[in-house]
């Protein structure tokens, strides 16, 4: 057993509760390796905030006849923007409001994520943070979040800048009540400053989301609902965790379809490819039934992640075998494919539109690093080049907020490459990169620098060259390794 000091221990807790597992094994392990005796908060700081070994690096994609299935031999990761930072000494809270006054372009949008920490079951593959739902603890949770909404909005307001986004997730924000979540969005009209087109999102499972429950989050001003549907075969969403059967999800996604429908409201949906027993024909089937049997406006396909801490990763030995990476190439080839012949819009990389209520706003927007407001207990967020978390002990939250205060509990500074960065990740995401484009971000050249890696990209059939270059199919699906690698040229650029 690895000795940890007090100091460090209390930065672990500060983190976000959906990676403290990870942290601590991988501080243990890295200790290990570096003969440590034990783990102090300098170790714990350098993990948090991007540092460790300096000059490791991925590997380039190699060149082959089969790109999709060969480029790389595994997945970098699930997000690549994660540009690390420096620590910030100091009280977090003040720190936040500073960089609030410090606004500098009042006229570029911005967007608040909200986290709601409760869920009524825990999905095998679900790596996010969460608490059981247990009714007294939300409905305090609750009250103490509309008053950090009226805190907060009331600072937002000073700086003119407006929320082109806003972003209800979780755990499972359909949990709480609808006078709850009707409180909350209310609150969040009332007090933001949004934009007339402000999209406004509710994120949660179908399960025990009634017509009480849209209405009332519908009627209080939320215009956009994702759903976690993750598989229409009701043998594989029992396996995963879900409730709600085939037949009960179509019926529910069409009901609220029908209700949102005079609000201009989306609904749109997830899927995932990979799961454990699914088959390539399952994968299709799940995907026809969202487009032909429901009304949808939207629908997002997700490659499976295994994530360390998630009950997926503890059960594996006892489910049905999982899809191995080059099964899960050929699977995201055939949802490409399929979405392409029912004419849905290419959004992003995973995100698909049926029509133009679908915008996608929040999610492209957290590639491209827009400055984000963190609300809510576990909520992690940037301003200005700072990024911040919030306490994800739902008890001290709301201990903070009754004291008047914001209970953030982390800052950390963003290197100067970060916005340079974010642009690239940006582009990836919707299938390109644009050379001149991240000139202009540069502010200097960078094409001398880019070209070397991006012929040898053309090269291994990831990208094709062009004014902007296009990622093949090969390369949207190791666009996460392109995204990887890209951000580590840049910082080479930048230093």
């Amino acid at each position: 057993m690895m000795l940890w000091t007090d100091e460090a221990e209390e930065l672990l807790g500060a983190a976000p509760a959906f990676v403290r597992k990870q942290i601590r094994e991988k501080a243990e392990i890295r200790a290990r390796q570096e003969r440590r005796k034990e783990i102090d908060a300098g170790l714990i700081k350098s993990m948090q905030t991007g540092g460790g070994h300096p000059g490791k690096r991925d590997p380039d994609p190699r060149i082959t006849s089969d790109p999709i299935h060969e480029a790389f031999d595994r997945k970098y990761g699930v997000h690549a923007n994660m540009t690390g930072g420096d620590a910030l000494a100091g009280d977090p809270e003040k720190h936040f409001f500073q960089t609030l006054e410090k606004t500098i372009r009042p006229d570029v949008s911005t967007m608040a994520y909200f986290h709601i920490p409760f869920c009524c079951t825990r999905c095998l593959f679900c790596g996010f943070y969460s608490e059981t739902t247990e009714p007294g603890a939300i409905a305090s949770y609750s009250e103490a979040l509309a008053k950090d909404i009226v805190l907060t909005g009331s600072r937002l307001r000073e700086t003119g800048r407006k929320l082109g986004a806003v972003y209800f997730g979780g755990g499972t924000p359909t949990d709480l009540k609808a006078e709850e979540l009707e409180l909350l969005v209310q609150t969040v009209r009332r007090e933001f400053p949004l934009e007339p087109d402000c999209e406004i999102t509710v994120e949660g499972r179908l399960f025990d989301f009634d017509d009480e429950k849209v209405k009332a989050v519908l009627n209080a001003g939320a215009n956009r609902f994702s759903f976690g549907v993750q598989s229409f075969d009701t043998k594989i969403r029992r396996s995963m965790g879900r409730i709600l059967s085939r037949e009960d999800l179509i019926e529910r996604l069409n009901r609220i379809v029908m209700l949102g429908d005079s609000y201009d409201a989306a609904v749109v949906i997830d899927l995932i490819y990979g799961l454990p027993g699914q088959s390539a024909q399952e994968w299709i089937e799940s995907i026809d039934c969202g487009v032909n049997e429901t009304e949808i406006h939207g629908l997002d396909l997700y490659q499976i992640n295994l994530l360390p801490a998630t009950p997926l990763a503890e059960k594996l030995d006892f489910l049905p075998p999982m899809a191995d990476l080059k099964q899960q190439a050929d699977l995201f080839m055939a949802g490409r494919q399929r979405m392409m012949k029912h004419g849905f819009d290419r959004l992003s990389i995973a995100h698909w539109g049926r029509d133009a209520r679908e915008r996608n706003r929040y999610n492209l927007w957290n590639k491209l690093n827009v400055d984000c407001v963190p609300m809510g207990a576990g909520a992690g967020g940037r301003w200005g080049g700072t990024r911040f978390f919030q306490q994800s002990d739902v008890h001290r939250f709301g201990q903070v907020i009754s004291e008047g205060g914001k209970p953030l509990v982390s800052a950390a500074s963003e290197p100067f490459c970060a916005a340079l960065i974010a642009a690239a990740v940006g582009q990836i995401e919707q299938g390109e990169i644009d050379v001149e484009a991240l000139e202009r971000v540069a502010e200097k050249p960078v094409r001398d620098h880019l070209r070397p890696m991006l012929s040898l990209w053309e090269s291994a059939g990831l990208l094709q060259a062009g004014k902007p270059c296009r990622l093949t199919p090969a390369g949207e699906f190791w666009s996460v390794n392109l995204q990887y690698l890209f951000s580590h040229k840049l910082k080479e650029i930048c230093a």
